[in-house]
C-alpha cells in the first residue's frame, strides 16, 4: 500500500492523505492549494474548507472521501479487488481514486494527473456494451485496471462509466481519461424508463437536468446519463473535470447518514448552504426541485441526491442539475413469491414535517420553504407554478405512460386539483 496519496483538484495538489489507525485517514493540506485558493476556501468542500483541522480526531476528512465511494455490493467488490475491507476508504481510493465525482483525482504521491500512461478512449464494438454491463458484479463501474481505468462514484445502483464520441459511439476510457456518461441498467425492478421519464418531464418543466437516453443492450433497458461534472472540450481534446460535491460532503456528514431520520441533513440544511455560500436564487431553485420530487412521487430523495458545483476561480457554489429522480411510488415491486408489494412512501427528507410522500400537500411545501427563510407568499407562487408546469408538461413528455399517469395523480393531489 502506498503510504501517501495526493488529492489533486484542477491540476493543483491540495491535500495529502495518509492511513491512520482504525481505518481513519490523516489529512494534511498542501502549500500549493493554500497558495492558489487561500486558507478557509470552500473550493474543495464547503464542509472541509482548505486549512481546516482534519486529523485522526477530526473525521471530516474521512467523511468527505468516504462519500466518494459507492455503497453495497459495488463497494464490497471494489474492496476485494483492492485487497482490503469496505471500511478501508484509504485503501479503496488508492486503487480506485483516479476518476471520481467532480474534479478530484486521488493518486499516489510522486505521480501526476495524466501520468497513468497514455490516456484516451477506445471505441466499443457491437456487443461490448452488454459485456461491460454483464460484468458489473465483478468489475463495478466498468473498472478495468488493465486499461488504467480505476473509477469511483457514489451510489447504490449498479452502473457503468463510459466515454462517448461525437458521433455517438460508446467508448472505453483508459489511463486518466475521465468518464463522461453514466449507464444504469435495469435490475430487479424496471427503473431505467421510470427515471428517464421523470428527467424528461423535469426538462419540460424548465428544470436543469442532465441529458438522458434510453438504450437497448441486447434486450436489457439501460438509462444513459451525460455527466454534468464533465465539460466537453470544443477541439475534441480530453474533456475537463468540473468540481462538485453532494449534500453529505457539503455538510460533513458520513454517507451512512444520508437520510434525515438517521441524523442526516434536512432540506433546510441544504437551503442554508446555498444561502450562505451560493446564489440566494438557488434557494428558490431548491424549492422547485423539492416540489418536483414530490409531484413525481420520488420518496427516496436524500442528501446525496442533491449536489453543488464549485468554480476554480470563485468561492461561490451553485446548485447542480437535478439527478437520480424517479417515481418511487410508481415502481412495480414484487415479493419473493412474485406477488405485488406496496412501494415505500417514506421520505428520505421531511417536507413540512411530513414523513410520508402520500401526505405531502402544497401547504407542506410552503411550510418547509418558510423554514428556509422564503416568504410564504413567494413560496406559494413557486410551488403553484411548478405543479402547474408538471401537469401541463405531462401530455407533451415522451416516456412510460404508466409512470406519467401516477405522476399526474400525485401532482393533482398535491395541488388540490
Amino acid at each position: 500500500m502506498a503510504d501517501r496519496l495526493v488529492v489533486w483538484l484542477y491540476d493543483t495538489p491540495v491535500a495529502v492523505l495518509t492511513p491512520g489507525p482504525e481505518f481513519r485517514i490523516r489529512l494534511e493540506w498542501r502549500a500549493e492549494g493554500i497558495e492558489r485558493w487561500g486558507l478557509g476556501s470552500p473550493v474543495l468542500s464547503v464542509g472541509l474548507p482548505i486549512g481546516a483541522p482534519a486529523g485522526p480526531r477530526d473525521l471530516r476528512g474521512l467523511d468527505f472521501f468516504e462519500n466518494m465511494l459507492p455503497e453495497g455490493p459495488a463497494l464490497a467488490r471494489m474492496a476485494a479487488l483492492a485487497g482490503t475491507r469496505p471500511v478501508d476508504t484509504y485503501g479503496i481510493l488508492q486503487a480506485f481514486g483516479r476518476d471520481c465525482a467532480g474534479a478530484i483525482m486521488v493518486i499516489p504521491d510522486g505521480e501526476r494527473p495524466g501520468g497513468n500512461g497514455a490516456s484516451g478512449y477506445v471505441p466499443m464494438a457491437p456487443g461490448d456494451l452488454r459485456r461491460v454491463i454483464n460484468a458489473l458484479d465483478v468489475a463495478p463501474l466498468g473498472a478495468a485496471p488493465e486499461r488504467g481505468f480505476r473509477p469511483s462514484l457514489a451510489g447504490f445502483q449498479r452502473k457503468a462509466l463510459l466515454g462517448r464520441a461525437a458521433d455517438g459511439t460508446w467508448q472505453l476510457p483508459y489511463g486518466d481519461a475521465p468518464s463522461t456518461w453514466i449507464l444504469k441498467p435495469d435490475g430487479p425492478h424496471p427503473m431505467a424508463a421510470n427515471e428517464a421519464t421523470c428527467l424528461r418531464l423535469a426538462a419540460a418543466c424548465g428544470l436543469a437536468v442532465p441529458e438522458v437516453e434510453l438504450l437497448d443492450a441486447a434486450g436489457l433497458c439501460v438509462l444513459a446519463v451525460r455527466r454534468y461534472d464533465r465539460k466537453q472540450a470544443p477541439d475534441g481534446r480530453v474533456p475537463a473535470r468540473v468540481h462538485q460535491e453532494d449534500g453529505c460532503q457539503a455538510t460533513a456528514t458520513p454517507p451512512g447518514l444520508k437520510y434525515e431520520e438517521q441524523g442526516g441533513p434536512a432540506l433546510r440544511d441544504l437551503a442554508g448552504l446555498l444561502r450562505n455560500f451560493g446564489d440566494p436564487g438557488d434557494v428558490t431553485t431548491l424549492l422547485r426541485y423539492t416540489t418536483f420530487n414530490m409531484a413525481v412521487g420520488n420518496a427516496d430523495a436524500h442528501a446525496k441526491n442533491f449536489s453543488v458545483l464549485h468554480d476554480p476561480d470563485s468561492p461561490t457554489i451553485r446548485l447542480a442539475p437535478l439527478y437520480d429522480v424517479l417515481s418511487t411510488i410508481a415502481l412495480e415491486l414484487t415479493d419473493s413469491g412474485g406477488g405485488p408489494m406496496r412501494a415505500d412512501t417514506h421520505l428520505g427528507q421531511l417536507v413540512g414535517r411530513q414523513a410520508d410522500i402520500r401526505k405531502v400537500t402544497a401547504a407542506s411545501l410552503i411550510d418547509e420553504a418558510a423554514t428556509w427563510g422564503i416568504r410564504r407568499r413567494a413560496a406559494s407562487a413557486v410551488v403553484t407554478e411548478t405543479l402547474d408546469r408538471v401537469l401541463t408538461a405531462i401530455p407533451e413528455t415522451p416516456g412510460d405512460d404508466r409512470v406519467l399517469a401516477v405522476v399526474r395523480a400525485q401532482a393533482e393531489r398535491i395541488s388540490g386539483k
